[in-house]
């Protein structure tokens, strides 16, 4: 059986100040990734578009990279 993971500092704190504003953590927890689901799909957030195309930009060069037969880049290397 899987445990459950172990909620980190910040979300420990936040139930408790939500808890004493009478704000259930769970439901408050849905709101903003409902709210961050429906910025992503219509491109409002920009931040995390930005993000994710650098991170999969990486991938790309680096899994080209290593797809490159190491005889080809010391030729390249040698013609520069």
């Amino acid at each position: 059986m899987a445990g459950r993971k172990k909620e980190s500092s910040f979300q420990t704190a936040a139930r408790e100040i939500l808890n004493q504003e009478d704000i259930d953590f769970n439901e408050w927890k849905k709101d903003i990734i409902n709210k961050r689901k429906l910025a992503v799909m219509s491109d409002e957030d920009k931040e995390w578009t930005e993000r994710t195309i650098d991170e999969e930009a990486m991938k790309l060069v680096l899994n080209k990279i290593s797809s490159v037969p190491p005889s080809t880049t010391n030729n390249y290397a040698s013609q520069n």
